[in-house]
């Protein structure tokens, strides 16, 4: 019985964990379809729908003034902003999304990306400043030595509890890349270090020396120390400017392991997967509490970006394309043709999301 019970429990707290997944990933969705539905109000295109969810809706609101429609539907898993005259057999009118300059509606495409974007900048920001990046710190110090006699002590320079900062005028946020102290120091016999030490910012000159612990015999070559990593709290502008690096990195790393994906470098199941792998992902950092939830939000943000601005047929990348070969013509290609390549663009993006969900979770 009491098993039945902790177990019990423990599907409770999952039911948790994923119903807060399920609402970050809302969040996510949220935000880029804004992106659309705020360009598209700058630019006085007619909307006919601001949808969260998929499915029948459980909640609707009609603006008298507008005619937009606000509603909430059953199926969180996604959402929509619908123009007028988007689809195909839709009456051009005025505002409608074929009648606006194809620079506008390249704009309108792309803020859905920059929304996600921005949001992720704002998301890590802010665990910037409540919860701190990981910065390497000194754990323990050996007595260095200035040569192999080890009868000459030289200058000790790091010591036990410096938080390592900067390497040669390299920021070393450990937070995305644990190894990226180990790996700045890798090469150089000497360096010069920022270090914060007592609540004071100390430069350093570090030279790579013989050394070896106290008390015992013999020694080697290197800095001396052993290093693991503590959290530090950024300020307001330190936190902002950070964020911009830290979002950047995470796009390189998308942009690299897709690379890596041809190269065969990384596994399809380590790299990619679809919506189900993605809530799963977020219900395990739940369980971390709410610094970890804003990491995931923040890298999935910005994954989301990426993605959506690939030429993919049904993503906004591909439409941004037609788009820019309607300007560059001075007539669009055929709009069943393309509704026919963005349609079957969906199919295959629904078929390859539960494939990599699916080879994810067997292998």
């Amino acid at each position: 019985m009491f098993l039945m019970c902790v177990t019990f429990v423990e599907v409770l707290k999952w039911i948790g964990y994923v119903l807060a997944a399920l609402l970050c990933l809302m969040f996510i969705v949220v935000v880029h379809e804004f992106g659309h539905y705020v360009a598209g109000k700058i630019f006085k295109f007619k909307i006919n729908e601001f949808a969260i969810g998929f499915g029948p809706a459980v909640f609707k609101h009609t603006n008298k003034k507008t005619g937009e429609c606000f509603s909430l539907r059953c199926l969180p898993l996604g959402g929509y902003c619908a123009f007028e005259g988007e689809e195909e057999g839709e009456t051009p009118c005025e505002g409608s999304y074929y009648t606006k300059p194809p620079w506008q509606r390249i704009i309108v495409l792309l803020s859905g990306a920059l929304f996600n974007f921005l949001s992720a900048i704002i998301v890590i920001s802010i665990f910037f400043m409540a919860f701190g990046d990981v910065l390497p710190t000194v754990v323990n110090a050996s007595d260095v030595y200035a040569d192999e006699s080890l009868q000459t002590p030289a200058e000790q320079k790091f010591t036990e509890g410096d938080l390592i900062l900067e390497v040669d005028g390299k920021k070393l946020y450990s937070l995305l890349d644990s190894t990226v102290f180990s790996d700045a120091i890798a090469d150089k016999d000497s360096f010069a270090a920022v270090v914060l030490r007592d609540g004071e910012e100390i430069e350093l000159t570090i030279d790579k020396v013989y050394y070896a612990a106290e008390g015992e015999e013999g020694g080697a070559y290197g800095l001396g120390i052993s290093f693991g990593y503590a959290r530090h709290k950024l300020g307001f502008f330190p936190a902002i400017g950070h964020s911009f690096v830290f979002v950047g990195d995470v796009v390189e790393l998308i942009f690299t392991s897709i690379g890596q994906l041809f190269t065969g470098d990384a596994k399809v199941s380590e790299t990619l997967g679809g919506t189900v792998t993605a809530v799963a992902s977020l219900a395990e950092l739940t369980q971390f509490g709410f610094y970890a939830i804003m990491y995931g939000v923040c890298v999935l943000s910005a994954s989301v970006a990426v993605m959506n601005i690939l030429p993919f047929p049904a993503l906004d990348g591909s439409k941004v394309v037609f788009t820019l070969i309607e300007w560059i013509r001075g007539k669009p290609v055929d709009r069943k043709v393309e509704n026919i390549i963005h349609i079957a663009g969906l199919i295959l993006l629904l078929i390859l999301a539960v494939v990599f969900d699916l080879v994810h979770f067997l292998a």
